[in-house]
């Protein structure tokens, strides 16, 4: 069985999709996001800030887990890595919270970030969804994304 990011189970085939219309729909989503249903709450535009801040926060992970490729058993070393890149799931939480009006970023980027933490689960899933999340971050600039 293949994993989310590839087409093939030794993780070398990319699905190509998650790089080209799947992000450039993700992108579109992040600078139109849906009115909420509860009208009270406000989901905000992403801005570049906020994406630049959460691309950054993927890309200093990646050059640590660059740094673990080069040990003995890289996957290993990845496994005491994986609960940081965990952690994005409760940055994103932080800035798109359930209740209020406090959003900083639009509900449909917390469920991005949520799905691609979710299935990283070893070294090649992270840099997969490193690759997309660069994919994605092109899309939104290339779309208009402010």
């Amino acid at each position: 069985m293949s994993s989310y990011f590839y087409n093939d189970v030794a993780k070398e085939e990319i699905k190509e999709s998650l790089l080209t219309a799947e992000a450039k729909t993700w992108a579109d989503s992040f600078i139109h996001p849906q009115w909420p249903k509860d009208k009270r709450q406000r989901n905000p535009k992403l801005t570049s800030a906020q994406l630049r801040r959460f691309h950054i926060e993927a890309k200093t992970l990646e050059e640590r887990i660059k740094q673990v490729e080069d040990m003995d058993d890289p996957n290993k070393e990845f496994l005491k890595l994986r609960p940081i890149v965990k952690m994005l799931k409760s940055k994103v939480a932080y800035a798109c919270p359930n209740t209020g009006r406090d959003r900083k970023v639009p509900e449909e980027f917390r469920v991005y970030i949520e799905k691609m933490v979710d299935n990283v689960e070893d070294i090649k899933d992270f840099k997969a969804f490193a690759l997309c999340f660069e994919s994605v971050v092109g899309f939104f600039y290339g779309q208009g994304g402010r």
